[in-house]
């Protein structure tokens, strides 16, 4: 008959180690520690399958205990328990091997479930989003042990990174390799909705909530149930609103608008956060709520921009090559040395996604080789004239450069003016209407509308 796997209960309250034991002896093979020390010398006698391990241990704490069963056994499962509020030592854990964490007070009647899906999501999956997200560089490399390491996890995890880097994908990564990847992984873009339409988009409505409600919408957050959140631009989510999720994430209650008060809908969500603005700025300006802040990012994950991706420009150029090849039919596509070393040579402010709509709109021109005539005046301008071009916007942000220079708004700014004349001269170049430009392009319908306007703004401005 086979035996149940053994457990490990390493706690110094007696009431919780007899309300764990009773739990989970009916599915494994329950021994008890007091201390740290104990647990440790039981742990190497028994060699127990899993290790429930409590962070706060009086003698030797909870972390040194962890420290001392990966050194005797690097594959050991170790899921630590803890109150949410000690969050920094929880991700410490993770980083020195800790599979999981069980957030104190624990639910005796959820936690079979709860180690059942920690296991689960600790077997191989196959991850096919890790083979879209090209690059093998060292800032690459650091970005994807991180997802890795705390993918598994119900940590809150924000995404940080300049526009253009790849925080949709990840976030796709992160939701395949968790113990949601079951559930759906609903996006929120708040960068694309209006700030009065947030909330209805994030909690639905009932019928009547407000005028031209004629009837019910499932909100963004109840489609979630069961999976992931992923909130892109969360910075610019209105103060109220933001208010309503952290609710939410406190919670795991949620209230459409115009709902019967004192009916909040229960459900279970991980949270996944991007934003491409430091939110620490957004808080001195008193436009992101603190409490808010430490919420969502229960680790952070830096993405790293594509000029510092060492080695990752030919491949991701291949790859894109590749693709328009087989989405244009065109399997002679090639591009010229000067094309190649142009590409090489710029800056790429909008990262990886400029790249993308680049060489999508030379595919389009070019006959059979991408050369310099097929790419904007942002990518084929020498170096020289792209720092002018540079200067210029630090000028028009600080006319006398006496408060210093914004570099990170000058690569914004660089970014939307290099994405707007992408998009012009492709809308000038071909006879597509603007659904199937934005189809090519890969952007949402109201991006191209807002950059074609931006375009026509500054025509405007230049002309007077």
């Amino acid at each position: 008959m086979k035996q149940p796997p053994l457990v490990l209960i390493i706690d110094d309250d007696p009431e919780i180690r007899r309300g764990l034991a009773s739990a989970l002896s009916a599915a494994y093979g329950v021994h008890l520690a007091c201390s740290g020390e104990e647990g440790i010398q039981k742990a190497e006698t028994l060699k127990p399958d899993l290790v429930l391990l409590d962070l706060v241990l009086p003698g030797l704490g909870g972390v040194a205990v962890l420290r001392a069963l990966k050194k005797k056994n690097a594959e050991s499962l170790v899921i630590i328990m803890s109150a949410y509020g000690r969050a920094s030592t929880v991700v410490q854990a993770i980083k020195l091997g800790a599979a999981d964490f069980l957030e104190k007070p624990l639910d005796p009647a959820r936690l079979l479930d709860q180690l059942n899906e920690i296991l689960t999501s600790r077997l191989p999956r196959p991850a096919p989003i890790r083979e879209r997200i090209i690059g093998e560089s060292r800032a690459m490399r650091k970005a994807w042990r991180l997802v890795e390491r705390f993918g598994p996890t119900e940590i809150p995890i924000l995404l940080e990174g300049e526009s253009g880097t790849g925080k949709d994908l990840f976030a796709q990564a992160i939701h395949q390799i968790s113990k949601r990847a079951h559930g759906p992984l609903v996006t929120l873009d708040c960068g694309t909705i209006p700030e009065e339409l947030a909330e209805s988009e994030l909690f639905g409505y009932e019928a009547g909530a407000f005028t031209g409600a004629t009837k019910s919408k499932v909100g963004k957050v109840a489609w979630a149930d069961g999976g992931t959140l992923f909130i892109d631009e969360i910075g610019v989510l209105s103060l109220s609103c933001q208010a309503k999720l952290l609710r939410l994430i406190e919670q795991q209650t949620f209230t459409p608008l115009g709902a019967r008060e004192g009916r909040p809908q229960s459900l279970k969500v991980r949270f996944i956060s991007a934003t491409n603005v430091p939110l620490r700025d957004a808080i001195a300006r008193g436009a992101f709520r603190e409490d808010l802040y430490h919420r969502v990012n229960g680790f952070a994950i830096e993405l790293p921009p594509l000029r510092e991706r060492e080695g990752d420009l030919d491949p991701l150029i291949g790859h894109f090559l590749e693709q328009f090849r087989q989405q244009f039919h065109r399997p002679d596509l090639e591009i010229s040395c000067e094309a190649l070393d142009l590409l090489r040579s710029h800056l790429w402010p909008g990262n990886v996604r400029e790249l993308q709509r680049v060489l999508a709109a030379a595919a389009v021109m070019a006959d059979r080789i991408i050369s310099p005539e097929h790419l904007p005046s942002c990518v084929a301008a020498p170096v020289h004239g792209a720092t002018e071009g540079l200067l210029k916007l630090a000028l028009q942000l600080n006319p006398d450069l006496t408060g210093g220079v914004d570099l990170k708004r000058i690569k914004e700014l660089a970014g939307r003016a290099a994405e707007r004349e992408v998009i012009v001269t492709m809308q000038r170049r071909t006879n597509l209407n603007r659904q199937e430009l934005a189809r090519l392009l890969g952007v949402d319908p109201k991006t191209l509308r807002s950059r074609l306007r931006e375009a026509l703004e500054e025509k405007h401005e230049k002309e007077r």
